[in-house]
């Protein structure tokens, strides 16, 4: 909030059903898996959208990855494109629906299989992701055009 006090951009911790106002752009960064009702959200978030807004989430990917850290941390689930696909949002034109973090898959099962025990993970294993891994992917989420990763990004306009 403060890095963008001057700037018409309103932060809340509330459901788009308790808004009243209208948006340019609603964002969900890893927000929606810790709403049960996330269909439900997601239409109130559209609706609330003005005309040629846009609704812009990122959720984790593949259900298979639900882990004790998923749990720990809130999320009700992991999502498959599927679930982007089957919304209708009726006057809504998709604008993109993709994979991101493509290494993060491969890391996130390896560690659900080798730590099954840990919850969180170290602050070594943040390090090496942080550093090391992401400009990895970033590079091989475009040599693979999105098709696989750890998290999901759809981004849909309002007509």
């Amino acid at each position: 909030k403060k890095k963008f006090h001057d700037q018409k951009i309103t932060f809340s911790n509330k459901t788009t059903y308790e808004i009243k106002d209208t948006f340019n752009t609603i964002m969900y960064l890893n927000v929606l898996e810790h709403i049960k009702n996330d269909k439900d959200e997601i239409i109130y978030a559209f609706e609330k959208l003005e005309k040629n807004g846009h609704l812009i989430v990122l959720v984790p990917a593949h259900k298979e990855l639900y882990s004790k850290f998923d749990k720990a941390v809130g999320h009700h689930k992991r999502y498959d494109i599927d679930f982007f696909k089957q919304l209708d949002l009726k006057s809504g034109k998709l604008v993109r629906l993709v994979y991101l973090d493509a290494i993060g898959y491969f890391l996130y099962y390896l560690n659900k299989v080798f730590f099954k025990e840990e919850t969180y993970p170290s602050k070594f294993k943040i390090f090496l992701w942080d550093k090391f891994f992401t400009p990895i992917t970033y590079i091989l989420d475009k040599l693979l055009f999105n098709k696989f990763g750890k998290n999901i990004l759809y981004v849909v306009k309002k007509l």
